[in-house]
């Protein structure tokens, strides 16, 4: 069960259940932003936002050599907090909100910021540890003192390297340059919580035609397997 968000496809298959949380078309509180996913485990509840400002413009998607400038423009971005204060605080407490007053924060909420920054060369592990302590900070103190709620257990960010290794029961990759876009199989998808629909084979058909830049079929044929059952 795939689902796409701007250059990035993911597999959910093995969550208990997953939603796309900032759906088009879904009606929300005026003022309130969601984070892009909603992923159920059996312990937690996973709070994902996928973030990819870094190679807009500069180089392929899929290119590890972007210009100096590129490398200089996102080490600035780092040490900025706007991307923290004007969007993922704001996203991550709407979302808490959200859930809390439809009575569905029964589960401790793990905040996952992805960052596209496999584009660059550079090393930027420590600049993603200082980074994620300054989101955690922002998250439990936005006044002059803290939320008496930690609303929020913990929070990562990561690279999609560091993506894999930490969540390798979701399958993260790159789909082609010129295929982005908001095409999910499904808004929201409550999976069986034995595993996977998939088989192994079918899981390493359907990710082979994803990177080879086929995500519309590689869905489809994902779709038309599930009917079939």
């Amino acid at each position: 069960m795939m689902v796409q968000e701007g250059d990035f496809a993911l597999d959910f298959s093995r969550a208990l259940r997953w939603e796309r949380f900032d759906r088009k078309g879904r009606q929300i509180p005026q003022g309130m932003s969601f984070v892009d996913f909603l992923v159920e485990e059996s312990r937690r509840i996973l709070l994902i936002e996928i973030k990819d400002p870094f190679c807009l413009h500069e180089a392929s998607p899929m290119s590890h050599t972007p210009p100096r400038k590129g490398n200089r423009r996102v080490q600035e971005a780092f040490r900025m907090d706007r991307m923290i204060h004007q969007s993922l605080v704001p996203k991550i407490r709407d979302s808490y909100t959200w859930l809390h007053l439809m009575e569905q924060s029964d589960k401790p909420f793990l905040f996952i910021v992805l960052l596209g920054l496999d584009c660059f060369s550079i090393d930027m592990s420590g600049m993603l540890v200082v980074f994620k302590d300054r989101l955690l900070s922002r998250i439990r103190r936005e006044d002059a003192v803290s939320w008496k709620i930690p609303y929020v257990q913990d929070c990562l960010v990561l690279d999609p390297s560091s993506f894999r290794r930490s969540f390798p029961q979701y399958p993260l990759f790159r789909v082609a340059e010129g295929g982005g876009g908001d095409e999910p199989v499904q808004e929201i998808c409550y999976n069986n919580p034995k595993g996977p629909v998939l088989s192994g084979q079918e899981s390493r058909q359907v990710v082979l035609s994803a990177r080879s830049g086929n995500l519309r079929g590689a869905m489809k044929n994902n779709k038309e397997r599930n009917d079939v059952r």
